[in-house]
């Protein structure tokens, strides 16, 4: 069923473009570079940055005359988190199982609002070198194999649209950079039950993912392993084995009402 076509209240949008522009990587913005990012003049920016400061979404540093996001959303947290912490003590020993086994991260991502996150990584104990993951740090969809899940979900609940809007980024060589390319590939995780990515996102890096649906039949999470690219052909095969049979049994057991 596809969902319903809605134009969004303009200043409302704009609103949450601006709280959108800040990042890890850049915390804090001065107001000429909000503007810049979100596309909107001087003077539209600094009412509605006002607005968002006036109501504690925003602060603003008086020394450097740049605005972060406030201490409003450190109380909304909370009630997300406990969402959260209720998938991670569920799928916890599945992950870390995984990360032990096979000696690589590995890591539990929630899909939520059509961008995917995530939230638990676990791993090896008995590892020199390992791949570092960043929790709570949005994923790119096309560039990642949790991702990939998540673009396979919206692409069969409401068709090629969904991939209208992306912004092909190379962040490598192996990068996808067209809609063709990518619905290929999306067609090729449907039939197999699960995604890899192959140095598209990082150089030396490669990762493998499998989808856990709700009882709607949408992507809720997924359990991904992350490892060097030279693993790949290794444990691609036993990897995404294991991965399928764990969430199946997990579903079956949900189903049952086991938990």
């Amino acid at each position: 069923m596809k969902s319903p076509v809605f134009k969004p209240i303009q200043s409302v949008q704009r609103a949450i473009d601006i709280i959108d522009c800040f990042e890890s990587a850049r915390p804090a913005l001065t107001l000429a570079e909000i503007s810049k990012k979100t596309g909107l003049n001087i003077n539209t920016t600094r009412g509605l940055v006002n607005t968002l400061l006036a109501n504690h979404l925003l602060v603003r540093d008086p020394e450097t005359l740049s605005y972060s996001l406030g201490m409003y959303f450190l109380g909304k947290s909370e009630l997300i988190r406990s969402t959260v912490d209720s998938y991670i003590v569920l799928f916890k020993p599945i992950v870390d199982s995984i990360a032990e086994k096979y000696h690589f991260a590995s890591s539990l991502q929630l899909v939520n609002q059509g961008q995917i996150y995530s939230v638990y990584c676990s791993y090896p104990t008995s590892r020199a070198y390992y791949i570092v993951l960043s929790e709570f740090s949005s994923l790119p969809k096309h560039a990642t194999s949790s991702g990939k899940l998540l673009l396979l979900d919206e692409y069969k609940r409401i068709g090629e649209s969904c991939l209208n809007d992306i912004e092909f980024k190379p962040y490598t060589t192996n990068s996808i950079l067209s809609k063709e390319e990518l619905l290929k590939q999306l067609k090729e995780i449907d039939k197999v039950g699960y995604a890899t990515e192959l140095e598209e996102y990082t150089y030396g890096v490669a990762s493998v993912a499998v989808p856990i649906y709700d009882k709607d039949d949408h992507l809720l999470l997924t359990i991904s392993a992350t490892f060097f690219t030279k693993y790949m052909e290794q444990v691609r095969e036993s990897l995404t084995s294991e991965l399928k049979s764990v969430v199946a049994q997990w579903r079956k057991n949900e189903k049952k009402g086991v938990k």
